[in-house]
């Protein structure tokens, strides 16, 4: 305990007092059960406003998963009530708390790959994205997974991808604690599904704690409850997958998916449109490049491919701006096209 500071001594009684005050008036059941089920941690004299002559404090509140999950985005409204109460119930001349906030006290035993094995056989190789729909809209979302794969990102869908002999909670479950992204196809009668609004509400969780991206796709209705508050991708067309890997192109298995993409590719075309979107990440690693190589040499419909061997812009530009080692291209005898490290 800091030495001279009132509130560290109070904080239990404080906590008392304000869950007596909360359990008078059935509207504050919510915020009597945050600060019921949490764990208080005080950081002392943080100053969050100078111009306040008083010693201002921050109180970080820990709550369970379950409770965060109820809390959504509201966590600020949340927490400046609780601020703002705290500071009524403690009257501590020259002490005051600046800020309250709400954290994640731990996952739910099931997202601790420490004491439960977690099942990644639903995903191959790539980035990874699951897709949150209607059972109606499984035609849909089938789709959209396939317009994904062309890009080398492996999608998760429910209805499709789940055995029967599978527990498919547990399957759900594990998908989505693997998971690098989130969609959801918000179509009509979406928002109102229980299951696609407990897996929105996994997916915000997932986000905050670890900063797992989610877009919801607007398709003739608006998202509602966590994802209200984000603008939704409204596509003009059916083929839209390449602006959403645009969105993740600096996440290590993004980048892992374009390399895969060139690798299967079949025409020119396809590999200038998958090296126009890898040319757009700032975080290529050298084992990368390293890949990258490899499959500009072994794949003609790529080292044939102008938007890669030639001058301007080509892949050599982008190589050598990456690696410490440098490359050159150099024809081949069949007319093809090699990168090779410079002596």
């Amino acid at each position: 305990m800091q030495e001279g500071f009132i509130y560290p001594s109070k904080l239990s009684a404080i906590k008392k007092t304000l869950l007596a005050r909360y359990s008078s008036k059935a509207e504050f059941s919510f915020l009597k059960k945050i600060v019921e089920s949490s764990e208080m941690e005080l950081e002392l004299n943080v100053r969050y406003d100078h111009y306040v002559e008083k010693s201002l404090h921050k109180l970080t509140l820990y709550v369970p998963f379950k409770i965060y999950l109820l809390i959504g985005t509201s966590s600020r409204a949340y927490e400046r009530s609780i601020q703002e109460d705290i500071n009524k119930v403690g009257g501590i001349p020259g002490e005051e708390i600046g800020y309250v906030s709400i954290l994640v006290k731990e996952l739910p035993s099931f997202a601790n790959s420490e004491t439960s094995e977690i099942d990644e056989t639903m995903w191959d190789a790539g980035f990874r994205v699951f897709i949150s729909h209607r059972v109606e809209d499984k035609t849909r979302a089938t789709e959209l997974k396939k317009q994904l794969s062309k890009y080398g990102v492996t999608a998760f869908v429910a209805h499709e991808d789940i055995e029967p002999s599978k527990e498919w909670m547990s399957t759900i479950e594990n998908a989505l604690l693997t998971m690098d992204a989130f969609i959801a196809m918000v179509t009509e009668g979406y928002n109102d599904k229980v299951w696609t609004q407990q897996e929105v509400g996994f997916a915000y969780c997932m986000n905050k704690m670890k900063n797992v991206p989610f877009i919801s796709i607007r398709m003739n209705n608006d998202p509602k409850g966590f994802f209200s508050y984000v603008q939704a991708f409204s596509p003009q067309t059916d083929k839209y997958a390449d602006s959403l890997c645009e969105r993740w192109i600096d996440h290590p298995r993004m980048i892992d998916s374009l390399i895969i993409a060139l690798k299967n590719s079949t025409c020119y075309a396809d590999s200038a449109r998958y090296y126009e979107l890898l040319k757009k990440t700032t975080n290529i690693t050298e084992e990368q490049i390293k890949k990258l190589v490899s499959v500009f040499n072994e794949n003609v419909s790529v080292n044939k491919c102008y938007k890669l061997n030639g001058h301007v812009d080509s892949i050599l530009e982008f190589i050598n701006g990456k690696t410490s080692e440098q490359y050159e291209i150099v024809m081949n005898a069949d007319s093809s096209f090699s990168l090779v490290a410079k002596e």
